[in-house]
């Protein structure tokens, strides 16, 4: 796999300012410190497509989004119409998606190739086309793309709420979980005939079949522990390996990642191994599927293990960094080695 790029979002402190760039090599795993790549005081949650990063920023008390182009071409993008920081960003072709877990809203940005009224002096920006407003304090944890509909876990709510696209954003129906669970985040399959979703308070692993017409039928649901956890175990994120024979799941308060078989029907745990580090936050299968690499928020660092191939297992940690507060991980497919700051472009 050669060399590839990383990016990773941090909360602010007095040691991380935004996103961070770092590389690992795709064959032994080897780290290189990171560096600030973007100021962009709590950018959390990254999101990369198309050459391009998308995380939420905090500036004079606005809060909003950054788009940045890493080709660099072009200054960054930035747009401010949010009360407090998102938690989680995904990006659509030019359409950008937060959730706000404390506002209790999804909001739905534009990229724009022309000035608009909200947007940066560059000439090219960014613009808000809708403000979903789900319920005070709802706990909107992630928005999940699902063909026309969108899925935000609303972890106060114990409840998915699912709005369509193609009717601008209308609600669309609701997954109910039971009361105290708080379902944080999810993920298909590839062909999305399978929904996992993992719940922060009752840390748990819940399984459903979709059909065709956007049908949701649980089909399981299971503890991410080895012995039944409390609240306070705090289940964070999950992945599908590449080939979809395995799922990972981060649990902060237990400093766990759990390994569970997709082979059957139903999820089969096979192992739980310590994080390296303290409170894991997300985490990401590095592309080639040799290793995994883990945001470990409370430690300060990035861990990489190696994965055992066909067997799915979390194997020996091959190199570990130092980055404060870091939360969420991307990389850049198109694998660029690139060592000079945003800033000095």
């Amino acid at each position: 796999m050669g060399i590839l790029t990383g990016y990773a979002g941090t909360y602010e402190s007095a040691q991380s300012f935004g996103i961070y760039r770092f590389t690992i090599d795709g064959e032994t795993g080897a780290l290189t410190e990171p560096k600030l790549y973007y100021p962009a005081p709590n950018a959390k949650y990254v999101s990369l497509q198309k050459g391009k990063i998308a995380a939420p920023v905090e500036r004079h008390k606005r809060a909003g989004i950054c788009l940045v182009d890493l080709s660099a071409k072009d200054p960054a993008a930035e747009v401010f119409c949010e009360e407090q920081t998102a938690c989680y960003v995904i990006q659509d072709g030019p359409r950008i998606y937060t959730a706000n877990y404390h506002e209790g809203t999804v909001m739905v940005y534009e990229a724009q190739d022309k000035p608009g009224k909200e947007q940066d002096k560059s000439g090219k920006g960014l613009r808000l086309l809708k403000r979903i407003r789900i319920a005070p304090a709802a706990g909107c944890h992630q928005v999940i793309l699902h063909g026309q509909y969108l899925l935000v876990p609303c972890l106060e709510l114990d409840k998915i709420r699912i709005f369509d696209g193609s009717r601008n954003y209308e609600p669309a129906g609701e997954i109910s979980f039971p009361a105290g669970s708080g379902p944080r985040h999810g993920i298909f399959n590839r062909d999305h005939t399978r929904f996992y979703l993992v719940t922060e308070r009752s840390n748990e692993l819940y399984t459903f079949r979709v059909d065709e017409n956007a049908g949701f039928y649980q089909l399981d649901s299971r503890s991410v522990l080895p012995e039944k956890g409390t609240r306070e175990d705090d289940t964070a994120a999950l992945r599908i390996s590449p080939d979809e024979r395995f799922l990972y799941v981060s649990t902060r308060g237990s400093d766990l990642l759990s390994v569970f078989s997709l082979e059957d029907e139903l999820p089969e745990a096979v192992q739980f191994v310590s994080c390296g580090g303290r409170h894991p936050r997300d985490f990401a299968i590095v592309p080639g599927g040799k290793f995994l690499l883990v945001a470990n928020r409370f430690s300060n660092n990035l861990i990489c293990f190696r994965l055992g191939g066909r067997t799915g297992r979390i194997k020996e940690i091959c190199d570990a960094v130092t980055l404060d507060e870091a939360v969420s991980i991307v990389f850049d497919p198109e694998s660029r080695k690139a060592e000079e700051s945003y800033e000095g472009k």
